[in-house]
This record gives C-alpha cells, structure tokens and sequence, in this order.
C-alpha cells in the first residue's frame, strides 16, 4: 500500500487545494491511503504550507485536521509527523491570518485538545497559542477600543471570509445531513444486527462495538460543523449590519 507515492503529485495536490469539503476530503483520502509515507506526506504538506497564499494556509489547516482524524483508527503515524510541524504552522496563522483565519485555528486547537489527538502535547499547544492569543487581545483591547470605526477594508475581508465559508462548498449542509442520516442509518443496521447475532449464536461484540463508536464519531463531527455553519450565519449577519451602519454615519 502507497508504494506509488510521488511527493510531486502531491505539491500539484496541494495547489490546487481549496476550502471546499469535497476538495479537503478527496486530498485527506489520498494522503491517508500513502499512511506508510506519512513523513514524506507531512515533510511536503509542511513546505508547500509555507510556500502557499496566505488565504490558501487555512485550507492546509482543514486538510491536517481531516487526514488526523480520520487515520488515528489505522495508526499513530500522522499524529507523530503533524506534531513536529503544526505548532509553527498554526502560529503563522494566527500571528498572520485575519480575524476568521485566527478563530478556525484556534478552533481546531481546542478540538484536537478535547478529543486528545496528540496526547497530554494537545493541552500544551492550546496553553502555548490560545493562551498568547489571549493575552495580546487582553493587551490591545484598549487601543482596539478607541477606535470609532474600522477600516473598511477589514470589514470587507471579514464579509467576504463569512460567505465563504457559508456559500463556498467547505460547509456544505446537505452532505452534513447526509452523513447524519447514513450514520444513524449504519447505528440502527448494528442494533438489528445484534439482535439477530445474538438469537444465532454469532455475536461480534467488539467489531460491532468499534462501528458504533465510529458513527458516533460521524455524528459529532457533523454536529460540530452545522454549530460552525450556524455561529458564522451569525457573525456575518453581524457584520452586514456593522458594514450597513458604517453607511449610515
């Protein structure tokens, strides 16, 4: 398996990237598939990630996040080589990126600390970045107050990073609800399968345990991405109104 990776097929791979889901999830599907070449997969995805637009960075933040949660039933390998090239990559973002660039990485900082992608390390990243991160809010808060409007070129670049994320195909709710469906679908199939393995004698409790707990992960992934997809409606009906104010005075 992977025996036809080509670290060139993947920077093309990797410029052509974009923020949509079918694209972060074909690209995760392809790298998981070459698991024996993790390293030579993160080492190309760390020096393309640095080479990449500004606004393309966050797509390689999507794609890490997919290709680490999807390989961690397979094996530990992808976490081992993310870890050794993620906490700089996400400290680019956040120190770079603009507000909705910042917010996702420290989104996925606080996910992959609760599902203990990496261990104990995950609650040290988060202390690391999502704690500097705090701290020099908590110290620019003042200058930001005075402010008595934005630039309006930054209010833009927020209006324009909310659409999207909503309208651009990263986000798209029809194959969330889709996933929804097909897993409640897979969880009702293994209760009937227990009832009847267990009437014949044939009862599987362990690979029949290890399908729920994979649906059940299904499940929280899509409930975390329609709470993403309702907060960022939110926020950029927040900043329309913001931007339709700023018309107004």
């Amino acid at each position: 398996m992977g025996s036809s990776f080509n670290a060139q097929i993947l920077v093309e791979k990797l410029a052509n990237l974009n923020n949509s889901q079918a694209s972060i999830e074909t690209l995760s599907h392809w790298c998981i598939f070459h698991m024996n070449k993790a390293k030579q997969v993160v080492e190309t995805w760390d020096r393309q990630f640095h080479c990449s637009p500004r606004e393309q960075r966050l797509a390689f933040l999507y794609l890490a996040n997919d290709i680490l949660q999807n390989s961690r039933r397979k094996g530990s390998e992808f976490v081992g080589e993310f870890w050794k090239v993620l906490p700089n990559a996400l400290r680019v973002v956040i120190e770079n990126g603009d507000e909705f660039a910042r917010n996702a990485a420290l989104r996925l900082i606080r996910i992959w600390e609760e599902r203990k992608v990496f261990g104990s390390q995950g609650q040290i990243l988060k202390e690391e970045l999502v704690g500097r991160q705090s701290e020099n809010s908590s110290r620019n808060g003042r200058h930001v107050g005075l402010k008595l409007k934005q630039p309006i070129k930054n209010m833009m670049d927020k209006i324009v990073s909310g659409y999207q994320l909503i309208y651009g195909g990263q986000m798209d709710e029809d194959v969330i609800f889709s996933k929804c469906r097909n897993a409640i679908s897979c969880i009702e199939k293994v209760d009937k399968e227990i009832d009847t393995d267990v009437n014949t004698g044939k009862f599987n409790g362990s690979a029949l345990v290890e399908e729920v707990q994979g649906q059940h992960a299904v499940l929280r992934d899509c409930v975390e991405q329609l709470t993403t997809v309702a907060s960022s409606r939110a926020s950029l009906v927040s900043y329309l109104r913001e931007a339709l104010q700023e018309q107004v005075t």
